[in-house]
């Protein structure tokens, strides 16, 4: 090896140490961030005891116009929910409101109600009242990822839970 050849190598070892320093510090940043959104999260119901669940196989796509999908688990995937708490606890309640909301089949146009757009501000009124939100939101400005003002950071997360998209099998 030649040492301008050994001189490029350093270069590329030094180039791609730093790179890896810097996606280490990301990834440490990141850890960091959702160590602390977990604490927060005082509405997090306790696995056996709020819930148990059963992992087995895995559903299958849902082809086009249809609402089934091929379950190939013997066993539902929850074996226990405590109801009561989850119904009690707004941002659940709140969410629940909206699973029905959704067409299930890709290909099939959604139809979005008045009541389906105010459940979801609902539900995003509802968890930018959380501790959890509250200190995410921090961090996107933090980060220049959002903008300060609380009611232009619901319009970006309703932008991107619920605005609708083109979906097909096929990445339409």
């Amino acid at each position: 090896m030649s040492i301008r050849q050994l001189q490029g190598c350093l270069v590329l070892l030094a180039f791609f140490g730093h790179f890896n320093e810097a996606a280490k510090t990301v990834n440490e940043e990141l850890s960091n961030i959702i160590g602390e959104l977990w604490k927060l999260d005082n509405n997090r119901l306790n696995p056996g005891t709020d819930y148990k669940i059963s992992l087995q196989g895995r559903a299958g796509f849902i082809p086009k116009g249809s609402n089934v999908a091929v379950d190939h688990a013997s066993s539902p995937l929850f074996s226990h929910v405590n109801e009561d708490k989850l119904k009690s606890i707004t941002t659940y309640a709140r969410f629940m409101k909206l699973l029905d909301n959704y067409e299930r089949s890709t290909g099939v146009a959604e139809k979005v109600t008045t009541d389906e757009i105010a459940e979801n501000n609902a539900f995003l009124d509802a968890i930018l009242e959380t501790a959890v939100m509250k200190k995410a939101h921090q961090y996107l400005v933090k980060k220049g990822k959002s903008n300060s003002e609380l009611r232009l950071f619901k319009t970006q997360l309703y932008n991107m839970w619920f605005r609708l998209y083109h979906r097909e099998r096929n990445g339409g």
